[in-house]
């Protein structure tokens, strides 16, 4: 398999830690990228990097099938690029469109303003009316808010839509999601939302306003970008509905085969945002890529073949005590998403069209499942043709995993491939 590292002496992104370049930790720095702290992302300049990789200009079209909250997306619009974005969770379409969208900055102000005087007069009268009190979807958010601030969490929402203004609802709404963590009992933590004892909160009026006006100040650096066709749209990667031939590249980043359950991670903004009950959450959830053990099959598998790396490492698997029973299936799952995944980017891509995935390995029981490798078993089997693994950075497993298993380094990747 061939391997490189990041050559940054040919390119103009500069690149000095690599492994950063796999997170988000470069976007927390950067104007609108800085919107919204999703943690499972990648930063602009990875973006940036590939896109000269692949020698894109503004006469190409970029997928992301994966897009989180837009990175992709903003770094083409960024360079002029036309790029389409597809996420199954209705947050991340809905954070990515907010990123692209363009704002009447006037129109903002006035509505910072006006809001601002209006919660400063309702700091004592919010209620919970009679029918809020039976509504299941309230009952499940008490758990997570104290009930002075949650009031005033559903009170700001229905007053965003009662302005009947799409860019004020993606604007007002995406800075109400980006404080969640901030006036809630909550912190996010890996592939868990966990309730954590506070003995303080930030005073809620204080800290959406300030939000409001950060973004409000960002506003110019969007409506200074090309006016290029980029948008989010909600759908699944492994049914593409696009026609086949439609881009010339693909920057990604599938979930990790974690266990991470977004549903479960972003539960306060799909409950407040997006559905209206648990049985709306538990729908989605099942519809996920099997990356957790609550998804379930969605599609029919047809031409698919069992690497036989990933073989080797299910029968190693079976013969050890591992902490869920249904992780051989989930994993086993997991490759045939991917492969349907694999099968509709070859369709929607064109010829001689690149492919980047940014994906990690992950250990489970002790035993090291080679996720790139397998991945790359996977693609060639459908067609396409491996460039290289670039390798992002090496982890090591826990003082404990030490302890039982001895050390077993994980690799975080970034595959490229190409359409023959």
């Amino acid at each position: 398999m061939k391997t490189a590292l990041l050559d940054n002496k040919k390119n103009d992104i500069s690149i000095e830690r690599i492994d950063l370049l796999v997170t988000p930790y470069q976007n927390k720095k950067l104007r609108v990228y800085d919107w919204y702290n999703y943690k499972h992302s990648f930063s602009r300049d990875l973006v940036k990097w590939l896109i000269q990789k692949f020698n894109l200009n503004k006469k190409n079209k970029v997928l992301d099938p994966f897009c989180g909250t837009g990175t992709t997306l903003l770094a083409c619009k960024e360079l002029g690029i036309r790029a389409v974005g597809i996420d199954i969770l209705p947050l991340s379409v809905f954070i990515s469109n907010a990123k692209l969208m363009r704002y009447d900055k006037l129109l903002i102000k006035k509505h910072i303003d006006k809001i601002e005087k209006l919660l400063s007069k309702k700091n004592k009268k919010v209620k919970f009316d009679e029918n809020d009190e039976k509504d299941e979807k309230i009952e499940i958010l008490k758990r997570f808010f104290p009930t002075h601030v949650l009031k005033k969490v559903l009170w700001v929402k229905d007053w965003i839509y009662n302005t009947n203004d799409e860019q004020l609802k993606y604007f007002f709404l995406t800075a109400l999601f980006s404080i969640l963590e901030d006036i809630s009992y909550t912190r996010k933590d890996g592939g868990f939302l966990r309730i954590i004892k506070k003995e303080k909160f930030e005073n809620f009026n204080k800290i959406y306003i300030k939000r409001l006006w950060k973004m409000c100040n960002d506003v110019d650096f969007i409506n200074n970008l090309p006016e290029t066709e980029t948008e989010a749209i909600i759908g699944d990667a492994r049914k593409i509905r696009i026609r086949n031939n439609s881009f010339s590249a693909v920057i990604t980043s599938p979930p990790y085969l974690n266990r991470h359950d977004y549903t479960r991670v972003y539960l306060l903004e799909l409950l407040i945002g997006f559905v209206n009950s648990n049985e709306e959450v538990k729908k989605l959830r099942y519809e996920t890529i099997r990356s957790h053990v609550e998804a379930r099959e969605k599609f029919r598998l047809d031409g698919y073949i069992m690497p036989v790396k990933l073989e080797k490492c299910l029968k190693r698997l079976r013969r050890e005590s591992l902490p869920n029973a249904q992780t051989i299936r989930m994993i086993k799952g997991y490759f045939e998403d991917m492969y349907i995944t694999l099968r509709e980017l070859y369709r929607v891509l064109r010829n001689k069209g690149k492919i980047a995935f940014v994906i990690g390995d992950v250990r489970y029981g002790g035993v090291a499942i080679p996720v790139s490798d397998i991945l790359v078993e996977i693609a060639e089997n459908i067609g396409f043709y491996f460039v290289e693994k670039i390798v992002a950075r090496v982890r090591g497993n826990s003082p404990q995993q030490m302890r039982r298993y001895g050390k077993i380094p994980i690799e975080e990747n970034i595959l490229i491939w190409e359409k023959k």
